[in-house]
């Protein structure tokens, strides 16, 4: 559900902030987050401490409102605003956060929970900020839509079906050009990497590209780049019994797709595609095999020492599409790929790399705009040397004498752009957690996509 916005009164109560540092009526319960109705005015305050001093923790005041009102509230944006919030922020809470709770997602449950919530509404005196409503309610229904392929099984949301699904939906959006291949255009592709992943499935792979050009005038592309493998077995190197949360390993797919997708909506003046690598990384008696070489894409051989480091594979192929066939001139990747992230920044930021400063600030303006949390890694080549180990191909995908795994990982990839400036997000850590999708970057990537010209 995306929340009105109005610019009268309505009949619902209107709810105000009530900060701890300033002036609220007496009678106020003085507890975090409560609300205190006075019903004789029809309006209420929701109490919020002065530990409140930031955004992200202003979206746990949010949280506490919309996730189970008790009846049907008018918000009153204007007096949420402080000293560290500006309006747009009070805004995009409210929005992005409402949509979150009341999402629609994936469930085979045979009994729904009835939804007997209140419901809330937006108000402000104004209508300076409906455009940027209508914004964020777009950005808000492309990251609920990448949740819900996240969410949904492997059993279904295979890489025939993701791709079929993707095509349906994105041709109800003028702009938006969608092409599909399937085993046979790919083999033709030479992309031998996405296949050797894809030979122990019982699925075909399928490479999905979302194209909009938005400014055709211009030279400018950027080109997404998505992992998507719909289930991770970790191949012949089998991750055993530990395969939890494995089906949210086709989240960047989802995410760049979907990002691409709100960027046709919003109509923006710049030219941007989308790339969705899909397979499952599975095991039967064709399974690619540890110590196999691979021909890739670009012409270079990969020893594939571990089936389990599947992510970088298909990336390697999907940037060398994008950089040669779609011609961008700037790359970015969106992954799931290593455990060694969360090492380095737990759950809390997305592992980002840039091979160019310039494109990086870009990056990190946008994602303070969207409000995710970002970190730039290091780009080195002391961390491609294990990338060469290999006595039989140019390159290895793996080495487990490496600790900084997410480092070289970057690195190995960085092989596969042509030079294109490149940058590489590793969301293994964002993307999800406790069986529950975040569509993570969406947002950011659309304010990246703002700042192409």
């Amino acid at each position: 559900m995306i929340s009105k916005y109005e610019q009268k009164r309505n009949k619902s109560m209107l709810l105000k902030a009530a900060f701890e540092e300033n002036e609220f009526p007496k009678m106020v319960a003085k507890s975090d987050n409560y609300i205190t109705e006075f019903l004789d005015q029809n309006v209420a305050y929701i109490f919020i401490s002065k530990e409140v001093k930031n955004y992200y923790s202003f979206i746990k005041v949010v949280d506490s409102i919309v996730a189970s009102p008790r009846r049907d509230y008018q918000i009153d944006l204007a007096s949420f605003v402080t000293n560290f919030l500006t309006l747009e922020e009070v805004l995009r809470a409210f929005v992005l956060r409402e949509a979150f709770h009341t999402a629609k997602l994936y469930s085979a449950k045979e009994k729904q929970k009835e939804d007997k919530k209140g419901s809330i509404s937006l108000y402000l005196d104004s209508s300076d900020y409906l455009e940027l409503n209508n914004e964020l309610a777009t950005i808000a229904c492309a990251i609920n839509k990448t949740r819900n392929l996240q969410v949904t099984p492997p059993n279904i949301a295979t890489s025939e079906f993701i791709a079929k699904a993707i095509e349906e939906d994105f041709a109800k959006v003028k702009g938006l050009k969608v092409t599909v291949f399937d085993r046979k255009q790919i083999k033709e592709k030479n992309m031998n990497l996405l296949l050797a992943v894809n030979s122990g499935s019982s699925y075909e792979p399928r490479v999905v590209t979302v194209e909009y050009k938005g400014n055709p005038k211009s030279k400018e592309k950027y080109v997404y780049v998505g992992k998507g493998i719909t289930f991770d077995t970790g191949g012949y190197n089998t991750k055993g019994y530990y395969m939890d949360g494995m089906k949210f390993d086709m989240s960047g797919s989802a995410i760049v797709a979907y990002a691409v997708k709100a960027i046709a909506e919003l109509k923006l003046k710049v030219n941007v595609s989308a790339v969705m690598m899909l397979t499952d990384n599975a095991i039967d008696t064709h399974g690619t095999v540890p110590e196999s070489v691979v021909k890739s894409m670009s012409g270079k051989s990969v020893e594939i020492t571990d089936t389990d480091a599947e992510g970088r594979l298909v990336l390697a192929d999907g940037l060398y599409y994008g950089a040669s066939d779609l011609k961008a001139s700037l790359l970015v990747d969106v992954a799931t790929l290593t455990g060694s992230i969360l090492t380095a920044l737990g759950k809390t930021y997305s592992g980002i790399y840039s091979t160019c400063d310039k494109e990086w600030e870009k990056f990190k303006d946008a994602a303070k705009i969207a409000h995710e949390k970002v970190w730039r890694m290091p780009l080195h080549e002391d961390f491609h040397k294990p990338n060469k180990l290999s006595k039989v191909a140019d390159l290895n995908n793996y080495s487990t004498t490496e600790k900084a795994d997410s480092n070289t990982a970057a690195m190995f990839l960085k092989e596969f752009t042509k030079d294109v400036p490149y940058i590489h997000c590793d969301v293994a850590g964002t993307a999800d957690n406790k069986g529950m999708g975040f569509g993570i970057l969406v947002s950011t990537l659309v304010e990246f996509a703002k700042k192409q010209n």
